[in-house]
């Protein structure tokens, strides 16, 4: 009984999280950083991270059309909004409560 159950969790951490980072963009803030993590299974994390406020993490699925990311939140929705484009190097949202830009360090999204 131990053995299987040693099994099980050496399978468990093996297998924790097998995703691949398609794209990755970020930003300075005041006192912080924004960060856009999306994923090869169509997921993704958005985070605001600051000195004087606590990490907010919003996660979801998105899709891809052209040049438009379209993304729908598990939970809440940050003010940046859940519509953006890809343009010159930049992920901006688009329909938010004020305008957001992250640059791209990483994109390997297939368009």
């Amino acid at each position: 009984m131990k053995v299987s159950f040693i099994c099980l969790i050496f399978l468990l951490i093996s297998c924790k999280d097998k995703r691949k980072e398609v794209l990755l963009a970020d930003r300075e803030a005041p006192l912080g950083w924004i960060y856009l993590k999306m994923y090869d299974d169509k997921s993704f994390e958005f985070i605001s991270k600051g000195m004087m406020r606590d990490n907010n993490v919003y996660t979801g699925n998105y899709e891809l059309k052209n040049d438009t990311l379209y993304f729908k939140y598990i939970d809440s929705i940050p003010k940046a909004g859940s519509k953006a484009i890809i343009q010159n190097g930049y992920v901006s949202y688009i329909d938010g409560s004020y305008p957001e830009s992250v640059q791209i360090k990483l994109n390997k999204l297939k368009q």
